[in-house]
């Protein structure tokens, strides 16, 4: 999804809060202009199309920050190394703002359903902020999960063999799977036992708009696991 703003919303200045996490971290991480595009994009490479959300923009930023602390968090935790995570502007014509995030990682093979749950985390941790900070509408609650996270793990299922249903049990024929319904629960219940993390790395986010792995990890008070170099000693 690419957030854009409604009309006579403005952007907020970064609250002292969010200036001291900047400034926990050295450095920060950057895009290249081919990097920026690929942002624009769903992993399938089809444009993210403009979706409004009533809020304005520090609100708009901070949900998709928790969202991609949600993957990042969660990812990092089954063994995946984190690359960046983060959430950037990215201008479109007509609108006064729009923003976008993305989470970049690797990691060792898991089970099927733990990969689901960390593709999962992104939609259920932005859930439960806007819940947290009473901010849950049927608008929000639509756009969180205007995402392509479902249909990325649907994708990685079929190709490992497996099935991804939205809401519903799996078909008889089916060799093995889940439902998206289950790795939202699934990720819930991560969340809850990392949710100190994943709000420190959602307030990096928000400050900084891009994190490369490391500092995320260390936001996070852990390490960020290896490259995945595909040994499997």
């Amino acid at each position: 999804m690419t957030a854009v703003s409604e009309p006579g919303r403005e952007r907020a200045r970064r609250t002292p809060v969010q200036a001291t996490l900047a400034d926990q971290v050295n450095g920060t991480a950057s895009l290249d202009a081919a990097a920026t595009e690929a942002w624009r994009t769903y992993n399938d490479g089809t444009t993210k199309p403009l979706l409004k959300v009533a809020l304005p923009y520090e609100l708009a930023r901070r949900s998709a920050a928790f969202h991609e602390a949600g993957h990042a968090v969660v990812a990092a935790a089954y063994g995946a190394h984190i690359k960046v995570t983060g959430v950037i502007d990215v201008p479109a014509e007509g609108v006064e703002w729009s923003l976008t995030g993305r989470t970049e990682f690797d990691g060792p093979p898991i089970p099927f359903w733990r990969f689901a749950a960390q593709c999962a985390a992104g939609e259920r941790a932005q859930a439960r902020y806007l819940k947290s900070a009473r901010l849950w509408s049927a608008e929000s609650e639509a756009a969180c999960a205007h995402h392509d996270d479902f249909e990325y793990t649907a994708a990685w299922f079929e190709n490992a063999g497996h099935v991804l249903t939205r809401d519903e049990d799996l078909p008889d024929d089916a060799p093995s799977g889940m439902s998206w319904t289950t790795a939202c629960r699934m990720a819930d219940l991560m969340l809850s036992m990392l949710w100190p993390q994943v709000e420190a790395v959602a307030a990096g986010i928000d400050a900084r708009g891009l994190l490369t792995g490391d500092q995320a990890a260390e936001l996070a008070g852990a390490t960020n696991p290896p490259p995945y170099t595909g040994d499997t000693d």
